[in-house]
């Protein structure tokens, strides 16, 4: 019994996960050309109150390793273009 119930649980996560990959990689569909530099991003970010631990390049966006006003710990990625949120990893 416990064996039925395992492996659609297995394909079930599996998808999941393939389906949120795919998902993040179409966040953020901005030519090279356009992007702001990152210095742009973290000034914004810590005008706001942020502290700025990392911000790397990731599926076309940039994304921000960072705690916020609050002190909550944030992994967002953001338009490179518009330097707008686009998705958080929680």
């Amino acid at each position: 019994m416990k064996t039925r119930l395992f492996m659609p649980a297995v394909l079930l996560t599996l998808s999941l996960i393939s389906m949120g990959q795919a998902l993040a990689e179409d966040r953020c569909q901005v030519p090279k050309d356009q992007w702001q530099p990152q210095s742009a991003l973290e000034a914004k970010l810590v005008e706001q109150g942020w502290t700025i631990k990392r911000i790397k390049e990731d599926d076309g966006c940039y994304e921000v390793y960072a705690t916020d006003a609050e002190g909550k710990r944030r992994e967002v990625y953001f338009d490179p273009k518009t330097l707008e949120p686009v998705g958080e990893d929680e």
